[in-house]
């Protein structure tokens, strides 16, 4: 009696197994997001294609402007951050060139 149980144990675990694994495998589809369109044009200025090619591929340009106006010194550890938490694939001359954008145009430009 007890391997009987056993064997009906072991064979509703396999069972169980087999038709998740074929429900993960028929369930895999190609999935698209569409983003909402960027509403925020980024002032003209040395840097902006920098900004425009390094920035926008984690979030929108509302993103730069929703922040306080902020030293040059400021926008530097923002962009540091970037790239050292975020993992932000940025250079460190491209990352020069986007602070100093940044300080310019949305910050105290000093």
């Amino acid at each position: 009696m007890k391997r009987a149980v056993l064997f009906f144990v072991a064979a509703s675990v396999v069972v169980a197994c087999f038709a998740y694994a074929q429900s993960v495998v028929s369930t895999k589809t190609k999935k698209t997001i569409v983003l909402p369109p960027e509403t925020v044009d980024l002032k003209p200025g040395n840097g902006l294609d920098k900004v425009t090619t390094s920035c926008v591929i984690c979030h929108s340009t509302d993103y730069i402007t929703m922040q306080p106006k902020m030293t040059k010194a400021q926008w530097t550890g923002e962009v540091n951050k970037m790239i050292k938490v975020m993992g932000a694939p940025i250079s460190p001359a491209d990352a020069k060139e986007i602070a100093n954008y940044l300080a310019a145009n949305y910050g105290t430009g000093t």
